[in-house]
């Protein structure tokens, strides 16, 4: 909170919701480190969408070279409730979106407010599952089926958004963009 504040960067801090979130590093991927943070992700996100604001949630990782609400909010782009960048990895239990839950935008609306609202009545599952990818991607495709829930991944194959799969398995790609033959998004 007060790196944020110190960068001019407007915050909401809820001790009574984030005082279980732990301050140091988890040891390994699905430890319950891990999982208190995947938690708090989807609070996060849940409450800013359910106050009715449109978001886009990344990860640290990501530096932009172009504006993204640019495509978000252009008219070609308007018509899904979601827009997920491709994470590359097609194991089953990432199925059927293959949903990269470190990039992602949200349209605020009453579609994406159940689908957060069943993520967080989803906890046990996010620990169980040791990832709120799996969850959040079992949920998109039920609520695709009960809502009509309108979710789009962006091809891992359209280099505006490209991912960990670009970079370590498109070398070609990334030559491209070092060159400036390639201007993603990010």
């Amino acid at each position: 909170k007060d790196l944020a504040e110190g960068l001019g960067l407007a915050t909401f801090y809820s001790h009574e919701l984030m005082e279980h979130v732990p301050e140091r590093d988890s040891k390994r991927y699905g430890d319950g480190t891990f999982g208190a943070i995947m938690l708090a992700k989807v609070i996060c996100v849940h409450l800013v969408n359910d106050l009715g604001y449109d978001l886009l949630f990344q990860d640290v990782d990501i530096s932009w070279y172009k504006n993204p609400f640019d495509f978000f909010h252009s008219a070609e782009n308007s018509g899904f409730d979601m827009y997920f960048q491709d994470d590359g990895n097609r194991q089953q239990r990432f199925a059927p979106y293959s949903a990269n839950s470190g990039f992602y935008f949200v349209r605020s609306n009453d579609r994406s407010k159940v689908l957060f609202r069943s993520m967080m009545y989803a906890g046990d599952l996010i620990f169980a599952a040791r990832s709120h990818q799996q969850v959040l991607i079992q949920l998109l495709s039920e609520h695709n089926s009960l809502s009509g829930l309108r979710v789009k991944v962006l091809s891992r194959d359209d280099s505006e958004f490209p991912s960990g799969f670009h970079y370590n398995m498109r070398k070609d790609y990334m030559k491209q963009m070092v060159r400036g033959d390639k201007t993603p998004y990010m």
